[in-house]
């Protein structure tokens, strides 16, 4: 566990020429936050999970991964300390989410905020977004690097998830809202078993996501 700190930690003090976007983050959640509080949690996971990419970034263009394959660990655990780094930063995500949340709610377009059984259907909706995201790109930039990994693993796939949005949100015009709405209704009535489906979904990508990000990163050679 104290390698794969010791990579986190890397990784962590390789990427500080850019933490400071990060003090922007507030202010970029809160624009759609300013349409409904709900928005905030699943962008702020959105947000800080797109910022991990820069460890893949700083590792190619500094040329870290040849530094980081002298260290006297597997590569797995080189995988494990990228993949601690995105769920802390998962974490804050969902943190900063609710933390604004109340901020948001003074001046939000929509007034409905969520009690604590949809707060936690939030963070497990936000937990499947993050687990989703990770499943699409980070095989990819263990695979092929930053320069090829972020078209294949974070530009294209966040190209079809808005083709996606965008197809859900005309099918829901096209049925008068019915689509939505009835989704909505039986997720408040099993709230809780809803979560749980959620999160147990969001769990079995993510460890399909770290076992492939390890079988690409074993077999790939600098």
């Amino acid at each position: 566990m104290l390698k794969v700190w010791k990579v986190l930690k890397l990784d962590w003090s390789a990427m500080k020429c850019y933490r400071i976007r990060l003090l922007l983050l507030p202010v970029l959640l809160l624009i759609p936050g300013g349409l409904s509080t709900i928005y905030l949690v699943p962008m702020g996971v959105f947000f800080l999970f797109s910022f991990s990419i820069n460890a893949f970034l700083v590792e190619e263009k500094g040329g870290l991964n040849r530094l980081y394959l002298t260290l006297p660990m597997k590569r797995s655990r080189m995988v494990a300390g990228r993949y601690l780094l995105s769920f802390l930063l998962f974490l804050a995500g969902i943190i900063i989410g609710f933390a604004l949340m109340p901020l948001a709610n003074l001046f939000a377009l929509s007034r409905w905020y969520p009690d604590w059984k949809w707060a936690l259907a939030l963070a497990c909706t936000g937990f499947l977004i993050y687990a989703l995201m990770n499943l699409a790109m980070y095989p990819a930039l263990f695979r092929l690097g930053y320069e090829k990994g972020k078209v294949w693993g974070y530009y294209i796939p966040s190209f079809v998830i808005a083709l996606a949005y965008m197809g859900i949100a005309e099918y829901d015009v096209v049925t008068g809202g019915a689509f939505i709405r009835d989704m909505l209704i039986y997720a408040s009535e099993h709230i809780l078993s809803v979560s749980a489906e959620i999160f147990g979904l969001g769990a079995v990508i993510l460890a399909a996501s770290w076992g492939l990000s390890v079988r690409l990163y074993t077999r790939r050679e600098f």
